[in-house]
């Protein structure tokens, strides 16, 4: 009778530690919530290749991918927070990072485009750390420190007015040569123009600073055409 009773318990056990056991060949039978590869206390799932940390779920949701034994920021990659999900479901080839159920980046290799996708508050920074100091910080979406280099830049302009071809109207009030004098005799730049201060102090945007070159260029064609005009008639005058 003991004798069974003894084979009966090696056999639960082994029963149990069977159940208890993950096979590297594939595993059947198993209990979602019951059955799983992971942790019950506070403690971290680490895989390791090496003996050396390759991939890391802390007790907090993150994870982080690193390559050597130590966890820290400098030399690890990490998605922390627990809500940042990878999707390559968007498009054949690619993927997109979601936070907040928002797509915040997204790679289409399909079309060979990289998007970044943001809340109306969110900013893209390039270059820093922190968005610049400016009183119309949050009229603007990307930032880059440092300068940008390329080949073309396009700048939309969204209506018809929004041009300097006005000045060319018949309507259009050119200012006197003598006031424009007096004007930069007393302030040290065109009228209209940003001076030197308040350019260093609050930049320029380079949509309107060309338009407003364009304007002064096409008053100054005016000028001289008035002037081309006035030297005919002196010079008719004194033949």
């Amino acid at each position: 009778m003991k004798k069974k009773m003894a084979l009966i318990a090696i056999l639960s056990g082994l029963f149990v530690n069977a159940q208890s056991s993950w096979s590297l060949t594939g595993n059947s039978g198993t209990t979602p919530g019951t059955n799983f590869i992971g942790t019950t206390d506070n403690q971290s799932l680490i895989f390791r290749t090496n003996n050396l940390d390759r991939l890391r779920i802390n007790s907090n949701g993150a994870i982080i991918f690193g390559n050597n034994g130590t966890v820290n920021a400098s030399s690890l990659y990490s998605f922390t927070g627990g809500n940042v999900e990878f999707n390559t479901i968007d498009q054949t080839y690619g993927f997109t990072i979601y936070d907040d159920f928002q797509s915040r980046f997204r790679v289409d290799s399909d079309f060979n485009n990289v998007f970044i996708q943001e809340n109306n508050d969110g900013f893209t920074i390039i270059g820093s750390s922190n968005i610049p100091t400016c009183s119309d910080c949050n009229q603007y979406r990307l930032f880059v420190k440092g300068g940008i280099r390329t080949e073309q830049i396009k700048v939309d302009v969204a209506a018809s007015n929004g041009w300097a071809d006005y000045v060319f109207k018949k309507d259009y009030k050119l200012m006197p040569l003598k006031e424009v004098e007096h004007f930069i005799t007393n302030n040290g730049h065109l009228p209209e123009v940003p001076s030197t201060e308040e350019a260093i102090k609050n930049g320029i945007e380079l949509k309107e600073m060309n338009i407003l070159l364009l304007k002064k260029i096409e008053e100054l064609t005016l000028y001289t055409i008035e002037q081309q005009k006035r030297i005919e008639a002196l010079e008719k005058k004194v033949k």
